[in-house]
């Protein structure tokens, strides 16, 4: 084999990192989660101030109310990306026993790179992609010219300064921390 030849072997990309997006009313059934989602994955690595409300297209047709507060979790440890069905299995398991102490919590994970952010969802729509078991991921963010762009398609919660600054901070921390590699 000519060693110039370049490999046609796939190349696994590097771990991302792990956050989970809360939606709340309840301070007491936040910090339940935000226990069980240490005791499950890892420790927090960061844990956002109070962001703006969360908020859904179709609220008016939910069979429970969004929360007030929303809250994103950061957690210390790495994954694989084809993990994203599996930690929205365990987070929906979290949000269904939380929700007599919440009925309007909600909990969302996903992954950033340092070239997107991901957010897996149970919904299907025209600007996500099927993985497995009935999760789809969707790209919120990509990171061009220094920042994040928001996709069309984001959410609102997305858009908003406080959020785009909590994910900016995340970012650099991952992308210090690849480099320390």
């Amino acid at each position: 084999m000519n060693s110039k030849q370049t490999s046609s072997r796939s190349k696994k990309p590097l771990p991302a990192s792990f956050f989970i997006v809360v939606s709340y009313e309840n301070e007491e059934a936040y910090y339940r989660l935000k226990e069980k989602a240490e005791d499950s994955f890892s420790q927090t690595l960061y844990e956002s101030k109070p962001l703006p409300k969360w908020t859904h297209q179709f609220e008016n047709f939910l069979d429970s109310p969004i929360g007030r507060f929303t809250r994103v979790l950061s957690l210390k440890r790495r994954i694989s990306r084809e993990e994203l069905p599996s930690l929205q299995k365990e987070c929906t398991k979290f949000q269904t026993s939380l929700c007599k102490s919440d009925e309007s919590i909600r909990v969302l994970p996903g992954y950033l790179t340092p070239y997107n952010l991901v957010l897996a969802s149970l919904e299907e729509d025209l600007h996500r992609i099927y993985m497995f078991h009935g999760v789809f991921a969707e790209i919120i963010y990509t990171y061009q010219g220094q920042k994040w762009i928001p996709q069309a398609s984001a959410w609102e919660f997305f858009k908003h300064p406080e959020v785009l600054y909590f994910f900016t901070n995340l970012r650099e921390s991952y992308v210090s921390s690849l480099e320390k590699r």
